[in-house]
């Protein structure tokens, strides 16, 4: 076999490697979508679901797991964000008549689904499990990044493999490539000799003009990218997202820097140092503002914020606020997120790490972002945990900035014009490919 030939060997997963289950034999709380969705995730063995924030995701994850359990008798582990791990236990699984053990003190394993967060994953014995999911999987979308490495080959002998997300690639394609390695698809390295080539005037690699097509229908072999179930040919009366009502509140900010004799004008930078300096010279300011917002009336608001100075500011002028962050203690954390879900919690002041994903707030139709970052897919998942399937009412999203951040949000805009490119891009690549997939046709 040469070269070639073994790259085109990887390009299909056989479909006998799975588990072979009849729709009916799914669990009947499933929407036909969700059946006909885990029935191919099953039968492929290792796969993607890259579905929009609200379409049950969870739900699929958690019979997939389920039934990998059944067929092998072996314990099935779910990794997921920190607050997302008791929701998944306490409130998803038992809609399903499914149990979900929580590790958290005690790692030892019997059999079963278990769930905890991706920081506990080295006090697991990865090798224990015949199946795995990541939940939130947009956690392998740095190539070079730490967690990336470390989960790939903590389960790289492992049978079954699921990983879900909605946003598999929030900056370029290329990070597509790292939920294939990780499947045991393709490696990086082997999809980018395939696909891609290096353009040396950007620096960075781009889709082969006569590959694009053999590409997406290389990545239906292992993914399922929808953002509602009409994509798949099924009805999506109840999928409809009500109305996003978005205000840039834009606070003047002095440009004098009285830290220069004189009040010399500051030079407002990109730099992560300059970047830091400024988020810190306009906090209060922009503290002040959220308070205004949330205090106006005696709705639910949910603010993000990026830093403790912020957090600070934030429960300074809002005395009623609960704050969680990163030093909280686990139960702390997943009792606040929990209490804020039921509404025993008006404004809850949070980090988009430690809330922004996976998270169901749908009760709260008001959210604040108390500045921003550069990170577009951190404001996507932080906004998304409202705005989202199943939310009844107009979302409202304010994002309360200084004049001197503005490149922040065009930024922000900038990469959300392009994700948007993107991903339709996706869509009509993919959509013809998976109705026949789904129809019985491939």
């Amino acid at each position: 076999m040469n070269y070639q030939e073994f790259l085109e060997s990887k390009k299909k997963i056989k479909e006998t490697d799975g588990i072979d289950i009849e729709l009916d034999d799914l669990n009947p709380v499933l929407f036909d979508y969700q059946k006909a969705i885990v029935k191919k995730a099953l039968k492929k063995k290792r796969f993607a679901l890259f579905e929009a924030c609200g379409m049950g995701k969870t739900l699929q994850q958690l019979e997939w797991a389920h039934k990998v359990n059944k067929e092998t008798n072996m314990p099935v582990l779910i990794l997921a964000p920190l607050g997302v791990t008791v929701q998944t236990a306490y409130e998803e699984a038992p809609l399903l008549g499914y149990e979900v053990k929580v590790l958290r003190d005690d790692f030892s394993i019997d059999n079963g689904l278990y769930i905890t967060n991706y920081e506990q994953l080295d006090n697991i014995d990865t090798n224990l499990f015949a199946g795995i999911v990541l939940d939130e999987s947009s956690v392998l979308k740095n190539f070079t990044g730490k967690t990336r490495v470390q989960l790939t080959n903590a389960f790289k002998n492992t049978k079954y493999r699921l990983c879900c997300t909605a946003t598999p690639a929030p900056n370029d394609l290329m990070e597509l490539l790292n939920h294939a390695d990780f499947l045991g698809i393709m490696t990086t390295a082997q999809a980018l000799a395939t696909y891609f080539i290096n353009d040396m005037k950007t620096g960075s690699y781009r889709l082969k003009g006569h590959a694009t097509k053999d590409f997406y229908k290389w990545c239906c072999n292992w993914s399922i990218n929808i953002e509602s179930p009409k994509d798949l040919g099924y009805e999506a009366d109840y999928y409809v997202l009500p109305k996003l009502i978005e205000q840039n509140i834009m606070i003047d900010i002095d440009v004098i820097d009285d830290d220069f004799e004189h009040g010399l004008f500051r030079e407002i930078g990109t730099s992560a140092t300059s970047f830091h300096k400024e988020k810190n010279r306009t906090a209060d300011v922009r503290a002040k503002k959220c308070a205004e917002i949330a205090m106006k009336d005696n709705e639910q608001y949910l603010i993000w914020c990026d830093t403790n100075l912020e957090a600070d500011l934030l429960k300074k002028y809002i005395p009623e606020a609960v704050e969680v962050r990163g030093s909280d203690k686990p139960q702390r954390k997943e009792r606040c997120a929990l209490n804020f879900k039921n509404g025993k919690i008006r404004v809850l002041i949070s980090k988009p790490k430690i809330f922004g994903y996976g998270m169901n707030f749908q009760k709260c139709h008001n959210v604040i972002f108390c500045g921003l970052t550069y990170s577009y897919e951190n404001y996507h998942q932080a906004l998304r945990r409202i705005y989202r399937f199943g939310q009844k009412q107009d979302v409202y999203s304010y994002i309360v900035l200084g004049t001197t951040e503005m490149h922040i949000l065009e930024t922000v805009n900038k990469k959300k014009e392009l994700q948007h490119n993107l991903k339709n891009q996706m869509d009509m690549s993919v959509q013809e490919i998976q109705l026949l997939n789904f129809e019985g046709k491939e």
